[in-house]
């Protein structure tokens, strides 16, 4: 038995179709019925996920590891305190740097951010779908007292702006830069130095006492960098951050040519 974690964007759901590949589902069902365990392996938080909604999978480990569920049990989750947020959000803001908070129950978007991608009727900029989906919050709706942060991203028009914060707080916290069409907003994923994907797989093994030399990952950005690194098979879609496959055990086809069904069947994962 094999130990398979999908990403979700790029990887199995494709924003240019805004819908998962019907080779990915049945790539997942196949694996499955082969007796493999399959997780949902992303940077997106645990309120975030009504893409895979109808997708059989056996866990998630999500915000990038700071949140891992095995079925219905919640396993491990590592929330960021106000306290620190606190001093970051008013660090950025002092610095024209704008932001998004990834928590349990919601996202909530800073005024900026939404004045980028919103800027009026027919109007939105690309990348505002992610914006419109259900669990997207203004901050005016973020309550400290009952809400769990597990990460946040950053924006700006200026690089020089997410340098200095990055400068600021490298120490407790790694950056994963976005690579921005000419002329739009930087974004940079910010997430705790004690998660990552690779450390939330290694949380569903110690759960079910299998090893790293039973995984393999498939991923396209460089959030999926550790597990790709780590798990015994790391697989790049084609589609990938080209500084990832360089990373790759194998770089299949594009997910949009039945990229994540490739690259499982080339290792005999598939009944």
């Amino acid at each position: 038995m094999k130990y398979i974690f999908l990403d979700i964007d790029g990887t199995l759901f494709d924003h240019r179709k805004y819908a998962i590949p019907d080779s990915a589902y049945q790539a997942v069902e196949l694996a499955r019925r082969a007796g493999h365990k399959v997780f949902i392996c992303t940077g997106r938080t645990c309120c975030l996920l009504d893409h895979v909604k109808d997708m059989d999978y056996d866990g998630v480990v999500a915000a990038a590891g700071a949140y891992v569920q095995i079925q219905e049990e919640i396993i491990y989750e590592d929330r960021i305190s106000y306290q620190e947020l606190e001093g970051i959000m008013e660090f950025c803001i002092s610095k024209g740097v704008s932001y998004v908070l990834e928590g349990k129950k919601g996202i909530y978007m800073h005024s900026m951010v939404r004045e980028y991608f919103f800027e009026g009727e027919g109007r939105e900029r690309p990348g505002h779908e992610f914006f419109k989906q259900p669990a997207v919050y203004s901050m005016e709706d973020y309550d400290p007292e009952t809400e769990t942060i597990y990460k946040f991203c950053i924006y700006s028009l200026e690089e020089e702006a997410l340098a200095e914060i990055e400068k600021e707080y490298g120490g407790g916290y790694q950056f994963i830069h976005s690579m921005p069409n000419e002329g739009s907003l930087h974004c940079v994923e910010v997430m705790s130095i004690r998660n990552n994907k690779a450390g939330g797989i290694r949380k569903v093994l110690e759960y079910y006492g299998g090893g790293m030399e039973d995984t393999v990952a498939v991923g396209d950005s460089m959030n999926d960098l550790e597990m790709i690194k780590e798990c015994a098979v790391g697989i790049v879609m084609g589609n990938g951050d080209g500084k990832l496959k360089a990373y790759a055990d194998y770089v299949t086809a594009d997910i949009d040519k039945d990229g994540v069904y490739q690259g499982l069947e080339h290792y005999g994962l598939l009944a």
